[in-house]
């Protein structure tokens, strides 16, 4: 106990030790200065400048513009849109200056006489063609998908006669969209309209003339697209994708509203309300 206790003793005894630090003339060796400096006296005064340097720089970061140099700190909006506004300056003027490079090299060769002339024909030479020469005949692969766009036609008529009991023929609607239907009308569960998997690369399409009443983003993370027509007629679209047609827009039947692109979500909801009452859309378009 006693030998920790002197060992204690010693170290602060050391730590309070003090040194004299002076400042002598050169000349006459006259003491100009000096200073009492011990080495607890040097490391407080050490740890207590870093503190103030810290805290000074800190004040400076937080409350001065400096922190919007600082990478991931700019908060600066203003400063963000300036850049970004310079950015595509600079890249506008970049490509102008290539396109001036361009036309000036090209003018460059002109007066040079480095360019040939042109061995194209002349205007009035190519007024002179002999279109007699020309073959206007279809070619293979136009005849083919000419009969096979015929064919598909032809299958959509005879499916929309086969149908033609079952369907209301009050209004002629065309069909909102293509693919495999995966729910139907049916209030008793809360089904409104019509699901289906839409094609890819197909779109969906306004039934009818009308005007878009609503065009918002459900709480089912689906965008909905309402459109009033005549007769007290409303057909809702929903879809994973957004609309490209905003409210207030008049449409036609058959404009395209959406195009389900590859790899997206394309499952596609159709409602059609009639005097303020769901009805089922089967009965009176034939998807």
């Amino acid at each position: 106990m006693d030998k920790k206790g002197s060992l204690i003793k010693r170290i602060i005894r050391i730590i309070r030790f003090k040194y004299k630090v002076s400042i002598l003339n050169e000349n006459t060796l006259e003491e100009v200065f000096h200073i009492r400096l011990s080495k607890g006296s040097v490391v407080t005064a050490v740890f207590i400048t870093a503190i103030v340097v810290f805290f000074l720089i800190a004040f400076l970061i937080i409350k001065t513009p400096l922190r919007g140099f600082l990478p991931g700190y700019t908060e600066n909006i203003s400063l963000r849109s300036e850049l970004m506004r310079d950015a595509l300056t600079i890249d506008s003027l970049s490509e102008q200056l290539k396109i001036q490079v361009q036309y000036m090299d090209g003018l460059r060769a002109v007066m040079t006489g480095q360019v040939e002339f042109d061995s194209t024909k002349a205007t009035q030479d190519l007024k002179n063609v002999n279109t007699d020469k020309i073959n206007f005949e279809p070619s293979e692969k136009e005849i083919a998908y000419r009969n096979a766009y015929e064919s598909s036609e032809i299958e959509n008529l005879n499916s929309i006669s086969a149908n033609s009991e079952k369907i209301e023929t009050t209004y002629l609607m065309c069909s909102p969209a293509q693919g495999r239907i995966i729910d139907t009308f049916n209030i008793k569960k809360g089904v409104y309209g019509t699901t289906i998997v839409a094609v890819q690369n197909t779109s969906a399409l306004s039934v009818l003339d009308g005007i878009i009443i609503s065009s918002d983003y459900s709480f089912h993370n689906q965008y909905v697209l309402c459109i009033q027509h005549a007769d007290n007629i409303v057909t809702v679209y929903k879809a994973k994708q957004p609309f490209i047609k905003q409210k207030g827009m008049k449409v036609h039947a058959g404009e395209i509203l959406i195009t389900f692109r590859n790899g997206s979500d394309s499952y596609f909801e159709f409602e059609l309300w009639k005097e303020g009452v769901a009805v089922n859309p089967l009965s009176y378009i034939s998807f």
